[in-house]
């Protein structure tokens, strides 16, 4: 699992869009692999003409989408539980919020020198794109690079720079996402009304 020097959790992508699934969702993501059950021609592999719609395709293309100066923000559906899809090769990491509170918010920028302060996004600067609350059983969400297969234990995710856990804990969990001057990408997770 991916922690940086801060014990911050982290990701990035070998170039296309990152996802955010609920733990015990992430074994259902099968990245550039054909979906379970459906026929696949003799040979195909991912990328050929006339193959099946892999979850890879989905996140590339999200019927749920924002576009930001930056990527962007989407939502596909697996196994029944909404996955948060973002644009755009580039590092992702999760701030918790302060000791004794619950949630934190994901950060995306590329530029050094940027704001990527959290704390430095307006609070009317926050909206909600397509989903506004998710629910975790298991309190934990995988963040990983979409092309590639997920698994119930993050030590079994083969994904390009790793996979990032977020530790949020169980119950309803309200998503909203800014994007600052810097043109740095936020995702907020908070307890959803009646969970704090």
């Amino acid at each position: 699992m991916n922690v940086d020097e801060l014990g911050r959790p982290w990701t990035d992508s070998g170039g296309g869009p990152i996802v955010v699934i609920a733990a015990d969702a992430a074994e259902h993501w099968r990245g550039t692999l054909p979906p379970v059950g459906v026929e696949v021609p003799e040979g195909w592999i991912w990328g050929a003409a006339g193959g099946p719609e892999c979850d890879y395709d989905r996140a590339c293309d999200p019927p749920v989408f924002e576009t930001t100066p930056f990527g962007g923000f989407g939502w596909v559906d697996v196994h029944g539980q909404p996955v948060l899809v973002l644009d755009s090769e580039v590092r992702t990491w999760f701030v918790a919020d302060a000791a004794g509170s619950r949630g934190g918010i994901l950060v995306r920028s590329s530029a050094d020198e940027a704001d990527d302060d959290p704390g430095n996004v307006p609070e009317q600067s926050w909206r909600t794109v397509g989903v506004d609350v998710i629910s975790l059983s298991d309190g934990r969400l995988y963040m990983f690079d979409s092309a590639y297969s997920g698994a119930a234990d993050p030590e079994q995710i083969r994904a390009f720079d790793g996979v990032g856990v977020i530790e949020l804990g169980a119950g309803r969990w309200r998503v909203d996402f800014a994007t600052n001057g810097d043109e740095v990408d936020f995702v907020r997770f908070r307890p959803a009304q009646g969970e704090q």
